[in-house]
């Protein structure tokens, strides 16, 4: 699923993506004085420009509609219906890029001691931190080599343990021949013979006279992990419920939260058209919703703000005059694209915050 969602190409800068977007929900017949945008993004102080250019672009500050790792708050539909008649919702999982090594999942910090680079989306690489130690050390701690000339599995006594409450949980019918029945018992683990398709996988060179461990060749489909939710304010986590179902795929991506990200906003566009379409407060508005990926492109010394990239996935419509549309990766970012990238509506910042400043005080009467 998460390789349909692609990047490359489809990326454009905020600075294009907003203006077009305002003159796509103009050409739906969206009223300015009528709009309300409202954003569904992580809390990150990236996300503070392309906030910047909703406001620029559609003249208010848009509502929020979000909860952290950009999942969207779909119980303030009702609320947000009431600020606006021609709504439209912004949702993006973001994650971090530093240009000068192509590493995806990073952002540097300009405002701390040292200006390092930190994890970038910070909650899904919070997430996504106890399920990479989790399968770093099952890549060392499961190891092929021979015995007796026989390509062979070590596996540690634990990961033979299915009634442990956590962890990482071996496929072992794909990894050993069954029934499981060992050839050597050692004091800490079991040797066993390697399945056809594991030798088939790494050929004779994947076993080596004295055993070593498994590594990267220990993919995706050779387990699946096992975790108690975790408890907060909110109760069970449930960005780490979201991301349960693929993360043997994300542990093993060369570019993890990237993946977690396309993963988060895949899920959350389905998520949220579903209650889209059945919230009572929508059925007398225009409402549009689009979904997709910002990702913060460190900004260049000098610069004060990220070098921010949208990335589109889909988006949906449902109009107060009966019609509904669908849009696709590819089909809306050719709709976007088409769209004109000067927004004559455009608010100047410095006009509306000296119009602000000079207007007359208004006294307000309990002293």
């Amino acid at each position: 699923m998460i390789d349909t969602f692609r990047i490359g190409s489809f990326a454009m800068r905020y600075s294009h993506f907003v203006p077009r977007l305002y003159n796509y929900c103009r050409s739906l017949g969206f009223e300015r004085q009528r709009m309300m945008p409202s954003r569904a993004f992580c809390s990150d102080e990236s996300q503070g420009y392309p906030v910047m250019l909703l406001v620029q672009h559609f003249g208010t500050f848009p509502f929020d509609h979000g909860r952290v790792g950009g999942k969207v708050a779909i119980n303030r539909h009702g609320p947000y219906a009431h600020h606006g008649e021609d709504l439209v919702i912004i949702q993006a999982s973001h994650v971090g890029y530093d240009p000068d090594d192509g590493r995806f999942g990073v952002y540097q910090r300009h405002r701390t001691e040292g200006c390092g680079f930190g994890d970038c989306c910070g909650k899904l690489c919070s997430v996504l931190h106890w399920y990479q130690d989790e399968y770093a050390h099952a890549c060392r701690q499961v190891q092929c080599g021979r015995l007796g000339g026989e390509p062979v599995v070590q596996i540690d006594n634990q990961y033979l343990d299915d009634g442990r409450s956590e962890g990482l949980f071996l496929r072992l019918d794909r990894l050993v021949e069954t029934p499981l029945r060992p050839l050597s018992v050692l004091s800490t683990s079991k040797v066993f013979r390697a399945s056809e398709v594991l030798r088939e996988r790494l050929g004779e060179g994947g076993f080596p006279e004295k055993p070593a461990p498994i590594g990267t060749a220990l993919s995706s489909d050779l387990f699946h992990f096992r975790r108690v939710p975790a408890e907060g304010p909110e109760g069970h986590d449930i960005l780490e419920t979201a991301l349960g179902p693929v993360m043997p795929d994300l542990v093993t991506s060369p570019n993890p939260a990237l993946d977690a990200a396309r993963f988060v906003t895949q899920a959350e566009f389905d998520r949220t058209y579903r209650s889209i379409l059945r919230e009572p407060a929508f059925r007398t508005k225009n409402v549009l919703f689009v979904s997709g990926v910002n990702i913060d492109v460190s900004p260049r010394e000098g610069f004060p703000f990220p070098f921010t990239k949208f990335v589109p996935w889909a988006a949906y419509a449902s109009l107060r005059d009966g019609r509904s549309l669908l849009l696709e990766q590819e089909e809306l970012v050719e709709t976007l694209r088409r769209m004109p990238g000067e927004n004559p509506d455009c608010l100047s910042f410095d006009d509306t915050i000296e119009r602000m400043t000079a207007a007359p005080e208004i006294l307000l009467p309990i002293g």
